[in-house]
């Protein structure tokens, strides 16, 4: 019986460096997931698409997404992994959503495997778990895992004080990268390019912020970005390549267009 396809999709991964003298790179890979297997291959113009890994379900140990606050060098920045004969495998997705996906489909699947009481948040980087400063990389993790749930869902911090705020010397704005809408009692909504004031961000999954109209509440932390300076470089509509004066132009020339 041929297994039967469950995701597929463009990621990148970020090479396993099973030796130490392995270089650490990222790669853009198309993913298959199915019953029996998690594949990997590179596709190439004019070719037949060369698989470059393949994981059976069965060795997985353990699925879930990577919480961190260090800069990702590559353009997918919502990283998951996958720890599997002793390795560990960074796949990085295109948005939150996406990864939400694989790692629920994936935990579907090795559900009854032989899986870890414990889990490392963090990635491992510089000989050392980001999360605990343990230098094993095969040590016990530090996060009890869930086999059925996903990361984001665990329980949340009290929220803050509305009074309370960073200690920066003023408050942080942050600017939301798409709608939100609140799964429990003390999320907040959020709504695309709207502005809010960013009150706590001391959990790894989720950030107190402030509407508008003062309300306060807990968002998804990959939902917004911290606004700093003139950067729009996030925002689809935004070409830093030309000037205020021939975006304008481009601006009433598709207006003349749509009047003809």
């Amino acid at each position: 019986m041929f297994p039967r396809v469950i995701l597929r999709g463009t990621m990148i991964k970020k090479s396993q460096q099973k030796k130490r003298t392995s270089p650490c790179n990222y790669k853009e890979r198309f993913f298959v997931l199915d019953t029996q297997n998690l594949k990997y291959s590179e596709r190439r113009p004019g070719k037949k698409p060369m698989v470059k890994g393949c994981i059976e379900l069965h060795r997985i140990k353990c699925v879930e997404i990577v919480c961190t606050e260090v800069p990702i060098p590559c353009n997918f920045k919502y990283p998951f992994q996958v720890f599997h004969d002793n390795h560990y495998l960074y796949v990085f997705a295109p948005d939150n959503d996406c990864r939400q996906r694989w790692v629920r489909a994936l935990k579907e699947e090795t559900k009854h495997n032989n899986l870890v009481a414990k889990y490392h948040p963090n990635f491992w980087m510089d000989g050392k778990w980001r999360c605990c400063q343990q230098t094993e990389k095969l040590a016990a993790g530090c996060h009890v895992y869930d086999p059925l749930g996903c990361a984001s869902k665990k329980p949340l911090p009290q929220l803050p004080d509305p009074e309370m705020r960073l200690e920066d010397g003023g408050p942080r704005m942050v600017i939301a990268l798409q709608d939100y809408t609140p799964l429990r009692d003390d999320d907040l909504p959020l709504k695309k390019d709207q502005e809010y004031v960013l009150i706590n961000s001391s959990h790894c999954d989720w950030w107190a912020v402030e509407n508008d109209r003062g309300d306060t509440g807990f968002v998804p932390s990959t939902y917004v970005a911290v606004k700093c300076g003139n950067n729009f470089d996030r925002f689809e509509w935004y070409n830093k390549n030309i000037t205020r004066g021939e975006a304008e132009e481009l601006l009433m020339n598709e207006v003349k267009t749509m009047w003809r």
